[in-house]
């Protein structure tokens, strides 16, 4: 489900990012996006047609961009493991959110206004709701998460604006779904991911220290890995901190 799902947005979100209108935008075939040859279902098959085809239009030759499949694995890694661990259905739409996120940043280093604020929504709605079902405050990581949110809005002043707000809502939204050992699990993973890939890219001169990096790919490959080994992370930090 995952796979398919990512399949189905990417082209979805390629369309509205593209100014497709109803009813095209839901009905008009997949096609190459150079040569517009209308794709056959054998080459719509997630990931799988990407190697069977070499990553190529098998028309034109044109180069698919690898993030299609790569975002295809992160979700559908991210569903499964939700399922395999009977993990929080919220974390279902949490996930396809985060696609979302990703595939805007990565285009255009920015993100809907009004997908960061239907997420807070979500995330806002979800939190009150466990708060009446359980008659209690979840243990969630709101309190790192407003921590977090006001040290990334300080460090982008001081280094000029290399966190957009988008960003810091995001963080924040994630804080109130997440239980705290989680949402820190969740911040060491991006930290680790994110560092690893500006150091990679200083040291081959294609960036520097005040380079800005689309940030929610990296949080969306950090959520995806916190669900793929959650039992060890939840493990890890519930030793350390005594939770």
């Amino acid at each position: 489900m995952g796979l398919v799902l990512a399949s189905f947005l990417n082209a979805l979100l390629y369309r509205i990012d593209n100014g497709y209108k109803y009813p095209d935008i839901f009905i008009r075939g997949s096609h190459c996006e150079k040569c517009g040859k209308l794709l056959k279902t054998y080459e719509l098959i997630p990931i799988l047609s990407f190697f069977i085809f070499k990553g190529k239009c098998s028309k034109c030759g044109y180069s698919v961009p690898a993030y299609y499949p790569l975002s295809e694995l992160m979700l559908g890694i991210g569903f499964a493991s939700i399922y395999y661990y009977s993990l929080s259905p919220i974390l279902y739409i949490t996930l396809l959110f985060f696609f979302a996120f990703s595939y805007f940043d990565k285009l255009h280093k920015n993100i809907p206004a009004i997908l960061v604020d239907t997420f807070l929504i979500v995330s806002i709605t979800y939190f009150f709701i466990q708060v009446l079902i359980n008659n209690s405050i979840p243990e969630n990581g709101i309190l790192v998460g407003i921590a977090l949110s006001i040290l990334v809005y300080i460090l982008g002043k001081v280094f000029k604006k290399p966190f957009g707000i988008g960003d810091i809502l995001v963080f924040l939204g994630l804080s109130i779904l997440l239980p705290i050992y989680l949402y820190i699990g969740f911040i060491y993973i991006f930290l680790i991911l994110s560092s690893i890939y500006s150091l990679i890219l200083i040291a081959m001169k294609e960036a520097t220290l005040k380079t800005a990096l689309p940030l929610l790919p990296f949080m969306f490959v950090s959520l995806t890995i916190l669900l793929l080994f959650n039992e060890y992370i939840v493990e890890f930090f519930s030793n350390l901190f005594y939770f």
